[in-house]
């Protein structure tokens, strides 16, 4: 009987009603996937944690030809945006220069565009199914809009932004 006394006192005095006496998240509040390391450099990122324009063009120049690791969306898509705006500047300038602008960012380009795919658990080299005539860039395309894959895959840790 006095078992039961406990319980009822127990369950009345913790206002979550739950018995660890921790109180638990709310719904809808971010948690880690399972199995994500914690604590750990390379977690996701944190909701309105996002790539800015210059950070992206400045790790793209940094990781010129590395073709490893993991490229979020936002900055794939930042440094697409950098390369068109550029070459639409510089195209009625001299088509010389935009030419060579076209060169020298074509490396970094092929590496961003090798490691979003990574993000997303494909291997690079699905990046030529784009050569498909008709449909292949269809599919890179929507590769290319895939949210990241939250957790950890072959390609390492989720970028931080």
């Amino acid at each position: 009987m006095s078992n039961f006394k406990n319980y009822n006192n127990f369950n009345n005095s913790n206002p979550n009603g739950n018995f660890g006496g921790a109180p638990q998240q709310p719904y809808g509040a971010p948690q880690q996937p399972y199995g994500a390391p914690q604590g750990q450099p390379g977690q996701p990122a944190q909701p309105g944690q996002q790539m800015t324009f210059m950070e992206s063009i400045d790790i793209c120049f940094k990781k010129y030809a590395d073709f490893n690791g993991r490229a979020s969306r936002a900055e794939f898509w930042w440094w697409i945006l950098f390369t068109f705006i550029c070459s639409a500047v510089l195209t009625p300038v001299s088509e010389y220069v935009a030419g060579l602008f076209q060169l020298v960012v074509l490396v970094p380009t092929l590496a961003v565009s090798w490691r979003r795919l990574h993000d997303i658990g494909r291997a690079g080299g699905f990046f030529f199914i784009g050569l498909i005539p008709l449909v292949g860039w269809i599919f890179v395309l929507i590769w290319y809009a895939t949210p990241t894959q939250p957790f950890q895959n072959r390609f390492g840790f989720p970028p931080v932004k």
